[in-house]
Parts: C-alpha cells; sequence; structure tokens
C-alpha cells in the first residue's frame, strides 16, 4: 500500500505560518501521510477560485486521497465544516461553496463535522483548519470512517456558487470569463463540447471586448507569438490566451467580462 495521500489548497500564502502549521497537524496525526500542496496563492477569500481549482485538480489524484481546502472567510462563525465523500475522493473544508462541483453529483455523502474528541484542544476561533479541519483530515486519511465526524447532511442543504451558465441568443452563444491563471490567459465557462456542437457546420468567431479571434484552434502553436488564439483548456472549456503573451492584459477584459461566441452558415 502507499502512503496516505492529502492535498492542500488554501488562500494562506507562503510568508507566514499558517501552511507550515497545518501541515505540522496533519504529521503529528498521521506521520506516515504524504502532503501535496495543489496550491496556496489562492487569492484572499476567493471560493470560486479555489472551487474551479479543486474541480480541475482533484480527479488527477489516486482513489481515497483527502483533499483539505481552507478558503474560509466565515471562520469562527457558525457556518458548517463538512467531509464529503465524492467520485471516490474525501474533502474537508467549510460549507461555503467551495464543494460546489463535487456537490453535484448524486453519489456525493455529505456529513457535518462536530465530533469535538477529533478536534486540537484549544481552539482557535481564527484558524479553524489548523485546529478543526487538519486533524479531521488526517484521520479519515489513516482509514477512520467518515461517519465518526458527525451526522450526516443532504447534500442539497449544502452552500453552493451560483454560477451563470452560458445561454445561447439567436446566432450567439454568450458566456463569461471566470479566472486569469498565472499567464494572463482567460478562463471561461463556455464547454468546449457545446460550442462545437454550437458551431455544427458553419464557422465560429469570439468576440472578447473590441477584438475577435477564429477558431477553435487545437494548440497555442497554431497562431503567431502576440496573436490572439481561443482553444479548449485542459478542463474542456474555452480559453482566450495570446500567443508568449497576456489576454486579460492585450484585451482589458477581467473576470466577469463577456466572451460572445458567433456562428456563421458556410
Amino acid at each position: 500500500m502507499t502512503d496516505p495521500i492529502i492535498t492542500l489548497t488554501t488562500d494562506f500564502g507562503t510568508a507566514d505560518e499558517y501552511v507550515g502549521a497545518v501541515k505540522g497537524v496533519l504529521l503529528t496525526v498521521l506521520g506516515n501521510a504524504t502532503i501535496i500542496d495543489i496550491t496556496h496563492a489562492i487569492p484572499p477569500q476567493d471560493v470560486l477560485r479555489a472551487s474551479r481549482i479543486l474541480a480541475g485538480s482533484a480527479p488527477c489524484f489516486p482513489p481515497a486521497t483527502v483533499h483539505l481546502a481552507i478558503v474560509d472567510p466565515g471562520v469562527g462563525s457558525d457556518r458548517r465544516i463538512l467531509a464529503i465523500h465524492s467520485a471516490g475522493h474525501t474533502f474537508v473544508g467549510p460549507d461555503n461553496g467551495i464543494f460546489t462541483p463535487f456537490l453535484r453529483l448524486d453519489s456525493t455523502i455529505v456529513h457535518h463535522i462536530t465530533s469535538h474528541r477529533l478536534f486540537r484542544s484549544p481552539i482557535s476561533p481564527s484558524f479553524h483548519g489548523r485546529d478543526i479541519m487538519a486533524p479531521v483530515a488526517a484521520r479519515l486519511a489513516g482509514g477512520m470512517d467518515i461517519t465518526e465526524v458527525g451526522r450526516p447532511v443532504p447534500r442539497e442543504n449544502c452552500v453552493r456558487l451560483s454560477e451563470s451558465e452560458p445561454f445561447q441568443s439567436g446566432t450567439q452563444l454568450i458566456g463569461r470569463v471566470i479566472a486569469t491563471d498565472n499567464f494572463g490567459n482567460l478562463r471561461t465557462n463556455l464547454p468546449g463540447q457545446r460550442v462545437v456542437e454550437f458551431a455544427g457546420d458553419g464557422t465560429i468567431t469570439f468576440q472578447v471586448g473590441n477584438q475577435v479571434i477564429d477558431g477553435p484552434n487545437s494548440v497555442y502553436a497554431e497562431k503567431q507569438r502576440g496573436e490572439l488564439i481561443a482553444l479548449i483548456d485542459s478542463q474542456g472549456c474555452i480559453e482566450i490566451a495570446v500567443v508568449g503573451g497576456d489576454a486579460a492584459l492585450a484585451t482589458g477584459i477581467g473576470i466577469g467580462g463577456e466572451v460572445i461566441v458567433c456562428r456563421q452558415h458556410r
């Protein structure tokens, strides 16, 4: 058997002791854990971005991985802390919408973490990630049954992020930018397959601000350095990029900006 795996996704950054403290608790409870940092560079309190990053990374890990997600603007309040089984993985974190992609699955099981015997003592009201979530995540990774953390909760009663969906208007399919990555690429809510089906036997362009892009292309190399390109990203959605450059800077479009797919019949 391989050692248990625990991933960490936080908005802590790396300049302070917070990440180290959480890892210390994890290893104190489960000394043979393999701890993987997904990222600690989530913008402060950006639950939507954390949710998207979890959705894109968790399925790449082996079954039985425990994913500890600590982006918790409501720390110290009466918001719930959850343990979730979904698609062969376990998730621990606040009930603030961070687990929205997994709550959509009918097979997902949710429990409200309330069993104080599992927590550190004393509990800091400003650091539940260290004192509640980390010890519970470590015990779950070590084989503890999820029923021991507290009572089950209907997944329909959990907080979900309100995400706008692309919509069709005549010969246009309208989506939005939901994130920008480290390269300045604009990541959208437009599923690539839906765009392909929308195009049918016609051709399409993407309008981003005052820029119009033919596409979609398959790889960045199909256009020249400095050119705008639309392609399907690693999560299966449309991405707007500049080859060797920064699409957010080039278009002036940020999160929430419209991306309009226009269809022309041959």
